[in-house]
């Protein structure tokens, strides 16, 4: 597993194939701020609080510009 204890920030975007973010243990002060995709963050995989890579060693900023596309609604057929 990789290990970034320095990591400040990390912009993800349109990389839906990554699933994993380094483990930043050890790191005193502010947590790293991930922007991206809500959807993308609710996908990454973890390895848990014991190995240092959890979701809450890490503080998500969801892009106010991502908006999940909305559905049509009735029948596109013509």
């Amino acid at each position: 597993m990789m290990s970034s204890p320095m990591l400040e920030t990390i912009n993800v975007t349109g990389c839906l194939a990554l699933r994993r973010l380094p483990a930043v243990g050890g790191r005193l002060g502010q947590p790293p701020t991930v922007v991206c995709e809500k959807d993308w963050w609710n996908a990454l995989e973890w390895d848990g609080l014991e190995a240092k890579h959890h979701p809450s060693l890490f503080r998500p900023k969801h892009s106010c510009h991502y908006r999940k596309p909305k559905l049509l609604r009735g029948s596109v057929l013509r």
